[in-house]
């Protein structure tokens, strides 16, 4: 069965760069969404959310050193659109990155998509030297590759057990963690996502424990697509001095296609109360297939859930997850 490909066209007089480097902003287009822009340098810079913008931008250098084999890292954030509605947003962003141990630096331009608000979910579609083009930028709404991406399931925790496992799961030395700072920059991520006003001083409080990273293979994905869950377990030194639990934990699932380059990141955290799988229901997912649960089983699972988390997290949760996601791009 053939398959409907829709596209959304940027304003014809506003499409030599995609959306990016409008220091007047995008005026409103036909489906009455806009992005108004910030700058980012001078003596006193006032933009929104500042840690989730640099985070973004980091992702999308993240992915372009994943993709083309580099090591450039974020110097400074220059400028961003955003694109105003009551939802998700979409940020363009420019930034100038740098080579590690040299004075090379050069433009680059990010565009990142938030698929829902209040948790970690997000898709960096560019990640490129700035540019300029006289095409027009056409997004597909709908393509197989995406479709798969969509996909909003994170697994459960999995048992202690489960983590000896060395064919399946790759525990991170301390070593491997300083050299692998997009870990680190998936847990800050995560939280900002879910409170996008954590100071830089709260952050500096998390301490990384353990990591664990698992490379998994989706029957429905591409040859050219890679899932990976990357599980860690840290310590919030800052929610110790109110008292509350200080262990936590957190999974971010990473979907990279490197034929058409989107990168999709999910994230969720919470605190070590949380439940686990059993080593039993390790058992029968390793060795009997999918899980097949009864009503009073999938109860207890809710109950315990709704303990953890406070039923009027549970209730909002539902609501961003039915209401606030982004319509277009």
């Amino acid at each position: 069965m053939s398959r409907r490909v829709e596209y959304t066209l940027a304003p014809p007089q506003r499409n030599e760069s995609d959306g990016f480097d409008y220091p007047d902003g995008i005026p409103i287009s036909y489906n009455l969404h806009r992005l108004r822009h910030f700058e980012c340098e001078g003596s006193y810079p006032k933009y929104p959310y500042g840690s989730l913008v640099k985070f973004y931008a980091m992702v999308g250098l993240h992915r372009y050193n994943v993709l083309e084999g580099k090591n450039l890292q974020l110097d400074t954030l220059k400028s961003f659109n955003m694109r105003i509605n009551c939802g998700a947003s979409s940020y363009y962003i420019t930034l100038a990155a740098r080579v590690p141990d040299s004075g090379l630096k050069q433009i680059f331009q990010v565009l990142v998509h938030e698929e829902r608000l209040g948790s970690l979910d997000m898709t960096c579609t560019i990640a490129r030297p700035r540019v300029t083009t006289n095409v027009p930028f056409l997004r597909p709404h709908s393509e197989s590759e995406y479709d798969y991406m969509d996909n909003d399931e994170l697994p459960d925790w999995p048992s202690e057990i489960a983590f000896d496992d060395t064919k399946r799961f790759h525990l991170v030395k301390e070593s491997e963690l300083r050299d692998n700072d997009w870990i680190r920059l998936y847990l800050e991520l995560t939280l900002v996502a879910h409170d996008r006003f954590l100071t830089v001083h709260y952050l500096s409080q998390l301490e990384i424990v353990k990591v664990a990273i698992e490379e998994v293979e989706q029957p429905n994905a591409s040859l050219n697509t890679k899932t990976t869950f990357v599980y860690i377990t840290y310590k919030d030194l800052a929610k110790a001095q109110i008292g509350e639990p200080v262990d936590r934990k957190a999974i971010v699932r990473k979907i990279i296609n490197e034929t058409t380059g989107l990168l999709r990141l999910r994230g969720d955290y919470w605190s070590g109360e949380r439940s686990v799988i059993t080593p039993e229901e390790e058992y029968m997912l390793l060795h009997g297939g999918e899980k097949v649960r009864n009503n009073e089983q999938r109860s207890k699972k809710l109950k315990r859930r709704v303990g953890v988390h406070r039923l009027w997290r549970w209730w909002y949760q539902a609501y961003k997850n039915r209401g606030l996601r982004s319509s277009s791009y």
